[in-house]
């Protein structure tokens, strides 16, 4: 609850009661910390990826809070620039979380993105 707390995002409401049933979730599950570790390396020693994104014709949503305390959204504006056509969605406020007051939008940006993707390809956009 104190990772999720100091990651969550100041500008919205901190569901506590969603976060500890999101937890007892994972923890029933199962924790694998080794998976978690080798997961955190990974990212640590891929180094930059800029060139292999640029490369990318895929439709891509990038979409990155302004209060992010894991990752700085300067990482989603490099993210973003780097992918050709890519759309940057910043939201004032949101950390390292999900309000659940942003998931419309989020969806909304989403369903667009498939839109795009569809069209793209020659195929029908949804009604």
């Amino acid at each position: 609850m104190r990772a999720a707390r100091a990651l969550a995002s100041p500008g919205f409401e901190f569901d506590a009661a969603a976060v500890a049933e999101t937890a007892a979730r994972t923890f029933d599950r199962g924790l694998d910390f080794e998976g978690m570790m080798r997961q955190m390396v990974a990212v640590i020693v891929s180094g930059d990826r800029t060139e292999q994104l640029a490369g990318s014709r895929q439709p891509t949503l990038v979409i990155h809070g302004t209060a992010d305390l894991a990752f700085d959204v300067s990482g989603g504006q490099a993210t973003a620039a780097a992918v050709p056509g890519a759309k940057l969605v910043t939201v004032e406020g949101m950390g390292h979380s999900l309000p659940r007051a942003l998931w419309s939008g989020f969806a909304d940006e989403i369903a667009a993105l498939v839109d795009r993707a569809e069209a793209g390809r020659g195929g029908q956009a949804r009604p």
